[in-house]
């Protein structure tokens, strides 16, 4: 097992922010987001965690900018936010990046989530975020199940990354 650190660069209304707990409605802007992933890649890291917050939130997509992100990047790119079912993984995927990371659709669409692993394999991550072993849901407002029982799961359905946050 390998611990890797992946810096994020979170997106709303086209603008990298960082929001306060992961609460919508408490972005501190950071300006352009092609920007803050290139200083992201010109400290040196070998990945970097893009998330449409817009998508992740249902309020709208930032499809086309974190794209050009992506196409951008000389780096490997993880691809996060409102990625659902199977038009937003293709989309998510259509961008070029290396890998998707499927968050609150992994806890409430366990079928969905299986065929996704079966299909794109490594190419599919599943973000945990976690207080203490119960993981939490929907932008962190609902609890999403017991960690190692879904960790039980995904290792059986063939998830080979997790991305983890613990969110307390």
């Amino acid at each position: 097992m390998k611990l890797q650190l992946l810096p994020a660069v979170d997106v709303v209304a086209g603008q990298a922010v960082r929001l306060v707990q992961g609460e919508a409605g408490s972005a501190t802007s950071y300006g352009d987001p092609v920007e803050a992933a290139l200083l992201w890649q010109q400290g040196g890291a070998q990945w970097v965690h893009l998330v449409d917050l817009d998508a992740a939130f249902g309020r709208g997509s930032n499809g086309e900018l974190l794209a050009r992100v992506v196409s951008t990047l000389d780096v490997q790119v993880e691809l996060s936010g409102g990625i659902r079912d199977d038009a937003s993984l293709e989309r998510a995927l259509a961008t070029g990046c290396a890998r998707v990371n499927l968050g609150t659709a992994a806890l409430e669409s366990p079928d969905w989530c299986a065929r996704a692993i079966a299909t794109y394999g490594d190419r599919i991550a599943v973000g945990l975020d976690v207080r203490g072993t119960v993981l939490a849901a929907r932008g962190w407002t609902q609890e999403g199940g017991d960690l190692w029982e879904v960790l039980a799961r995904l290792d059986a359905e063939g998830c080979a990354r997790y991305v983890v946050t613990d969110v307390r």
